[in-house]
C-alpha cells in the first residue's frame, strides 16, 4: 500500500523543511548540505542528490539529506526546500520493497479514497522499464502534484506541495521542475 510510503515521504519532508541541529533525529538524519543558494543564472538551483542517483533544478534554495529508518533500515535520498509562501519542492529516492505498490496507479485511489481530495490530470507512460506516473491531489486547503519514477529497483517521488493561495504559482513551475528529473549517467 503506499500509505507507508507516504509517512516515510511526510516524515522525511518534515525533517528536511525544518532542519534543526539536531544530530539525533528519527529516522537518522545525514545532512550533505543546507540551504544551497546557488542558481544556475536563471533562478533556478541545479541540484544533484549526494548519495542518491537523481539530480533535478529546483525554483528555491534546497537541503540535500539522507535518512536512514532505524525499524526496516531503508535509506532515502532528498533534496528539497520550502519558500517564504510556504510552497515545498522535493525530490525523493527510496528502495523498491515489498511495501511498494506494484502498480503506481494504486497511488492517485488511494488519495481518491478521501472525500476531500480531487485527484486530477492522472497520466501514465513507461519507456524503457521506467514507469512515470503523474497527477495532482487538491483539498480545501492544499495542491499538491506529484511525478513517481519507478525502475527495476528504486522508487523516486518529485513533489510540489502548496497552500491554495499559491496554486497558480506552483503550477508554472511544475513543467520545468518535473521535467528537469534525470537519473545520473542518464539524459
Amino acid at each position: 500500500m503506499p500509505i507507508p510510503i507516504l509517512r516515510l515521504l511526510a516524515s522525511v519532508l518534515s525533517l528536511a523543511l525544518i532542519v534543526s541541529t539536531s544530530a539525533t533525529a528519527e529516522p537518522k538524519l545525514e545532512m550533505h548540505r543546507v540551504g544551497v543558494n546557488v542558481d544556475d543564472g536563471s533562478g533556478w538551483y541545479p541540484a544533484v542528490s549526494t548519495k542518491g542517483s537523481f539530480s533535478i533544478l529546483l525554483p528555491i534554495p534546497f537541503n540535500d539529506f539522507t535518512t536512514r529508518d532505524p525499524g526496516t533500515d531503508e535509506v532515502s535520498h532528498v533534496v528539497g526546500g520550502k519558500s517564504s509562501e510556504g510552497i515545498k519542492f522535493t525530490a525523493v529516492e527510496l528502495p523498491a520493497t515489498a511495501k511498494t505498490p506494484v502498480d503506481l496507479a494504486a497511488i492517485p485511489k488511494s488519495f481518491s479514497s478521501n472525500p476531500a481530495n480531487k485527484v486530477s490530470d492522472v497520466s501514465r507512460n513507461t519507456k524503457d522499464d521506467v514507469d512515470n506516473l503523474f497527477f495532482s491531489v487538491a483539498n480545501s486547503a492544499t495542491t499538491a502534484h506529484f511525478r513517481y519514477i519507478r525502475t527495476k529497483g528504486t522508487l523516486y517521488m518529485v513533489t510540489i506541495e502548496c497552500p491554495n493561495a499559491y496554486r497558480d504559482v506552483a503550477a508554472e513551475k511544475k513543467e520545468k521542475f518535473f521535467g528537469s528529473f534525470e537519473l545520473k549517467g542518464k539524459s
